[in-house]
Formats: C-alpha cells, structure tokens, sequence
C-alpha cells in the first residue's frame, strides 16, 4: 500500500469524524496535562527536599534558669557543666549523628537580639535563649525518632526539637496535589480510552465497504487497520501538544504567578523549561502507546475489518 493512499484514507477519516476527534483531543490533552501536572509536583518536591535537606537540623536545648519550675518542663536545675560535657560525649560516639555544634547561652542570646533587637532580648531577661547542641544527622527520617528519645530524658536537657516539622505541612499539601493530578489524569484517561474506542467503532463503521474493497483486492488486515491506529496516535500527539501547553501554563500562572515571591525569593525552587518538555515529553509518548493499544486492540476485539 502506498503511503499516500494510506494518509489520504488518514485524512478522510478525520475529517468525517471532526467533532469526535476534536472531543478526543481535547479528552486526551487534559488526561496528560494532569499526569505532566503530577510529574512536575513529584520534581517540584524532590527539588525541595534536595533545597532543604541539609538544612535542616535537630536542636537539643539544655536547661535554663527559666525552664526551671516551667509548666511540661522536666528541668529541675540549670544545666552544668558536666552535663553538657556528658552530652557531648554522648553525641560524638552516637552513631545516628553526622555532626554536631555546641550553642552557649551568651551566644545564643547575642544570635537572638540580632533577630529581635538588643531591647527586646534586653527586656525579655537571660535564660529566653538556652544553651543547645544542633545536630545534623545522618538521615533525618529514620534517626530523629530514635535520638529524641534517647536524649529528650537525659539529665540537663529541656527537650528536643526537630526543625523538619515546619516542612512538613509543605511537603503533604505538594504530595495531596500530586496524588490529586494522579486521580484526575487517570480519571479522564479512561474517559480518553473509552471515547476513542467509541471514535474507531464508529469510524470502522462508516468505511466498512471501503475496507472490504480492500481486503477483496489482497490487503491484509493490518492495513485495513492501520489507517485507524494512525489517526488514534494522530489524535494523541495533537492531545500531548495541548498537555505540554496546559503544563507550561500552569508553571507560568500558579508557580511563577501565584506563588512568585517564594520562588523568586528562594523559598520554593523554580521549574525550568526542560523540566515541562520532559515531563510533557513522558505524556505524550505514553498517550501515543495508550493510544496505539487501544485501537489496537478495539479493532482486534470490537470490530471486524
């Protein structure tokens, strides 16, 4: 079969079927737009753990002369020497820790009125800063819960604090969304299928003596078929397009637009142009495999050229 014939038999049944086709480019565009949506979320969040990972640290606060008798506080005396020297001890044979930084009370004061004011700090009285040891552990998920309580009761300590909290609520709203443009592009990529399914029934129907023409003169059922699968990955390379630009526009209105001060502040990370075409590139080529199966199979199954 000539090529030409083939695209010619391509274009008509395109063109008989416009409004279909048109549906399921559409159909087909959101489902990857969502799933490059879901692919850009789960990079936007591995560039902020990445941001973000080593600095975040655990903080180990001594006991002051105003945590003593303070309401949940297990101090009963300011932390001496020799406990703090203990501490240290502990921490430089403890195996969950990578490295680790002594705070004195004076500088954690003097840190303090450079953030708040000398008068604030001045007024508030000594002992609102404690001493505290910052640790940088060797992997923060699995060794925080272990090190508090190893040293949350350890004589001269007021507690322990884990700075990976704050990120937390960050990071479940960046998964919620990314499992969320999972859903929807699954959602609507069965939609696709089915409609597209429902496309070449349709189609097969209205060529059915133009293909039986085609088989009397000696074609083979794969090029009686092959003008239907080429117009389905057709359809899907149109949709994946519109994915790409659905993408970039998200990138453009909600992370550069909506959230602009954060990114242009170095607060969140940005996306780049590579980070859209790849994951635009993803869609695409699973929605020309999903694409390519389905008529596949449908003309195999459903229909009967």
């Amino acid at each position: 079969m000539r090529a030409s014939f083939l695209m010619s038999g391509v274009a008509t049944g395109l063109r008989r079927n416009v409004s279909m086709t048109i549906a399921l480019v559409l159909s087909t565009g959101i489902s990857l737009a969502f799933l490059g949506g879901a692919f850009l979320i789960g990079k936007e969040i591995n560039k902020f753990k990445n941001l973000y990972e080593d600095k975040i640290n655990v903080s180990i606060y001594l006991c002051s002369d105003l945590a003593v008798g303070q309401p949940g506080s297990s101090c009963k005396a300011k932390a001496t020497a020799a406990e703090t020297t203990a501490l240290r001890n502990e921490l430089t044979a403890d195996p969950l820790v990578k490295s680790f930084s002594y705070i004195s009370e004076a500088d954690a004061q003097k840190r303090g009125a450079q953030l708040l004011g000398t008068k604030l700090v001045s007024e508030a009285g000594t002992g609102v800063f404690p001493a505290s040891f910052t640790v940088k552990l060797k992997d923060l998920k699995s060794g925080y819960v272990p090190l508090a309580s190893k040293y949350g009761k350890a004589v001269g300590v007021d507690g322990v604090q884990n700075q990976d909290d704050s990120l937390k609520t960050m990071l479940n709203l960046f998964d919620s969304a990314k499992w969320g443009a999972r859903v929807v592009a699954f959602v609507v990529g069965i939609c696709a299928i089915i409609q597209m399914a429902n496309t070449i029934q349709v189609a097969a129907a209205q060529r059915r003596n133009e293909t039986g023409i085609m088989r009397l003169v000696g074609a083979s059922r794969l090029m009686t078929q092959l003008p239907f699968i080429i117009e389905a990955i057709i359809a899907a390379l149109a949709g994946g397009i519109i994915g790409i630009l659905m993408d970039w526009a998200g990138k453009v209105f909600i992370l550069d637009g909506v959230f602009g001060q954060q990114v242009s502040r170095g607060v969140l990370p940005p996306l780049d142009g590579n980070d859209i075409i790849v994951a635009g590139g993803v869609g695409l080529v699973a929605g020309v495999v999903f694409a390519a199966a389905t008529a596949w199979t449908t003309l195999r199954l459903a229909v009967r050229l």
